[in-house]
């Protein structure tokens, strides 16, 4: 979730910057930039704002409730949903929490085949200005539009400036924690990245030298400019105003949050083996565990612990397709975390603990104490014992929990929308734009149109 989750955070402050007219356009399939209608823009608002219905709660509704609901989401939309869309929706259609199985497949293909059928009823859009074909703009591409335009290779059409974020190098730095079809995809978009944009934005001073090292050895005579802005977690504040709740336990005990998508390189299978190490030493004293997210790719072997441990069951909790309120509310309610994963190039929910005041056991991915601002306790992420101790201790002594509370009250800075959007519009602000114009084109498959340097930025 954490890339869509910056995504929308940043369409959501352009979309409030009253300083300056502001446009977005969608990329279609040939590659071509479509300006949004009003009515497009009106349900962008409502989109990520998060006033419209999603494809989670209800499932315990029946299998047409559920079709129908996601089907009457698809109709609203006044734009077609991407294929991540389909997988999502169909795993709630399906009641099922990974994306496998007969009921599965037979789901989203029923997705996609309304998906065609709507594409091929709706009217046709009126042609409009293409700012990908404007000199005089600089253009923000979405991961999802990148990914249309590289793997196409419909880039003899743009004329505009580029710049575009960069999330990790994982699947080129790490390609045994993901599958054979991503990685490939994943080489094809970063090389059309560094080709292509006058600036890459990275998320973390460790992905910017990651992604610097990358291009110099790829691409050595086309490096473009590189900067850091830094997303915070945004999902505190997403949820401010909205009504609240406190998980307090689960099944009469305290619990242990890790949220995070369910794959090889978070590295779940490790709390696994603490928990299971840990249950005969501390029995009652030690908490639920819980892992909120979706379940990814390659997660056999932590299936396969489940089942050699039966034991386990009444200890560990899998959540999936949780609200943002539900997430908040289990933040604001667990005894500690834990974030014990193997690479990563932000570390979304260890700086979501942070942002609710909640201590955290991290990894040692480099990132993770960027994101934590070298607040939290560092394990090496294949240490065994040296987790088994943390957690233990974090069981089992409350004034080292209580210490780290007040570490974070005392000495965490907050990243709110607003601070990393102005610090993500001054890197393109910073830019020589003598050769581009000034006209800049922002979100998603989006853009926002404006003047050079913003008077200010409302939140």
């Amino acid at each position: 979730m954490g890339i869509p989750r910056v995504e929308t955070a940043l369409i959501r402050q352009a979309l409030r910057w009253k300083t300056s007219p502001v446009s977005f356009f969608v990329v279609d399939k040939q590659g071509q930039g479509q300006t949004l209608s009003e009515v497009e823009l009106r349900y962008l608002r409502q989109l990520v704002d998060g006033e419209l219905p999603q494809p989670v709660e209800g499932e315990e509704s029946s299998y047409p409730t559920r079709l129908w609901k996601v089907l009457s989401i698809m109709r609203a939309a006044p734009f077609v949903f991407g294929r991540e869309f389909d997988r999502v929706a169909a795993i709630f259609v399906a009641g099922c929490e990974k994306r496998s199985g007969i009921k599965f497949q037979l789901s989203k293909t029923a997705i996609r085949l309304f998906k065609i059928m709507k594409s091929y009823l709706r009217p046709k859009r009126t042609v409009t200005k293409d700012p990908l074909k404007d000199k005089d703009a600089i253009c923000f591409l979405s991961s999802a539009s990148i990914h249309e335009i590289a793997s196409k290779k419909l880039t003899e059409n743009i004329r505009s400036g580029i710049f575009t974020l960069m999330h990790d190098l994982i699947p080129i730095d790490f390609p045994q924690f993901v599958g054979p079809h991503h990685a490939r995809g994943f080489v094809r978009n970063t090389a059309w990245q560094i080709e292509n944009s006058h600036l890459l934005v990275c998320v973390s001073k460790y992905t910017a030298d990651r992604v610097r090292c990358h291009a110099t050895t790829s691409a050595p005579g086309r490096v473009p400019e590189i900067a850091v802005a830094s997303p915070g977690a945004f999902l505190k504040e997403g949820v401010a105003d909205r009504r609240m709740s406190r998980e307090r336990q689960i099944e009469g005990r305290k619990f242990v949050l890790y949220c995070s998508t369910i794959e090889i390189r978070k590295n779940h299978i490790l709390l696994l083996k603490v928990w299971h190490r840990l249950l005969p030493i501390l029995g009652d004293r030690l908490p639920t565990l819980v892992f909120c997210g979706r379940w990814g790719w390659m997660y056999e072997e932590l299936v396969a612990f489940m089942a050699e441990h039966p034991e386990l069951r009444e200890w560990v909790q899998f959540r999936a397709n949780v609200t943002d309120q539900e997430l908040a509310g289990l933040y604001r309610g667990a005894e500690f975390s834990v974030y014990p994963s193997v690479a990563e190039g932000w570390g979304l929910g260890a700086a979501e603990c942070l942002d609710f005041g909640l201590p955290v056991l991290i990894s040692d991915a480099p990132s993770l104490a960027e994101a934590t601002q070298g607040l939290m306790p560092t394990i090496p992420a294949r240490n065994v014992e040296a987790w088994c101790a943390a957690v233990a201790k974090a069981c089992t002594d409350p004034a080292w929990l209580d210490q780290l509370r007040q570490t974070i009250a005392l000495r965490y800075r907050p990243i709110r929308e607003q601070e990393f959007f102005a610090t993500l519009f001054s890197h393109v602000s910073a830019l020589d734009l003598g050769d581009f114009g000034q006209e800049n084109f922002w979100p998603d498959s989006v853009a926002t149109k404006a003047s050079r340097q913003p008077e200010r930025i409302d939140g």
